[in-house]
Order: structure tokens, then sequence, then C-alpha cells
């Protein structure tokens, strides 16, 4: 199970694969279908488990995105999953993205530098991390209020 999806356009695929590369540098398991996925394997049912499974989905939210119909679809998963949604925009403004993703905070890298955009990156996978460590530690806690109270 991976801790983040990352769903994109395929005009978006140079973007998807340096964040992928960034989010494992950071120690998160990434899923990225291009990467991921082994040759042979049918790619619509890995793409819809690994969403499914998945705990955060990115959105390269790129106006290619908006007019993609399977990343639109992944989105809809996302959301009827109750996904963590993080929408990367760069080459729209937020305000310009479907209605039902405007709800949702937006990384913006339009205009930033590299090192800005590694920084937000950071962030977000730090988010993530912190998320997960809450997760672990609640089933450890758990864990062993059934190990105290099974005896």
């Amino acid at each position: 199970m991976a801790d983040v999806f990352i769903s994109h356009a395929q005009a978006d695929l140079p973007l998807a694969e340096y964040l992928f590369r960034h989010l494992t540098q950071e120690g998160l398991s990434v899923y990225l279908a291009s990467i991921s996925m082994a040759p042979g394997e049918q790619w619509k049912q890995s793409i819809l488990d690994n969403l499914r499974s998945s705990t955060w989905v990115i959105c390269l939210a790129s106006r290619a995105a908006c007019e993609s119909r399977w990343v639109m679809q992944e989105m809809g998963v996302a959301i009827g999953g109750n996904k963590k949604l993080v929408p990367f925009v760069w080459d729209i403004a937020p305000d310009k993205l479907p209605g039902w993703m405007q709800q949702y905070q937006v990384v913006n890298l339009g205009s930033v530098s590299q090192a800005e955009a590694k920084a937000a990156i950071a962030r977000v996978a730090d988010l993530i991390k912190s998320e997960k460590r809450k997760g672990l530690a609640i089933l450890g806690l758990i864990f062993a209020g059934l190990m105290l109270f099974g005896k």
C-alpha cells in the first residue's frame, strides 16, 4: 500500500516523475503508474487498487489534467474514498480549477524557483509523514490495550 498516489495527465509526466523522486527521497511510499507498474500488469486494476489503498492523493491539477477524463475519474474515486487530496497547480490559477477541487488548499508551483518547489514538496511530505506517525501511534496504543485487556 502506497502512502501517496499521484494522479496526472500524460502531458505532466515529467513533473509527476520529479514529484515521485522527491517524495520517495523523503521516505514515502509513492505510487506513480508509469514507474510503479510491472510490465504486463493490468493497468486499470492496478491504478484503481493503488488509488483505493493509498491514504493521500496528489493531483497534478494542470489544464491538461482538468480536461482528462481519467484524472477526473481518479479524483471521483479519491473523493468518494475520503482520501486526503492535495492539488498541485502551476499552469492554471486555483480559481480556474473545477468547482469541487477549489475546496482543497492547493500547492501553487506557478512561477516559483526550483528551490521553492522542493521546499513545498518537502512540506507536503512532512505533513504526510506526521499523519502516518500519528496513525501508527494510535495503532500501537490499540494493540497495547488489546494485549493488556486480553490477559
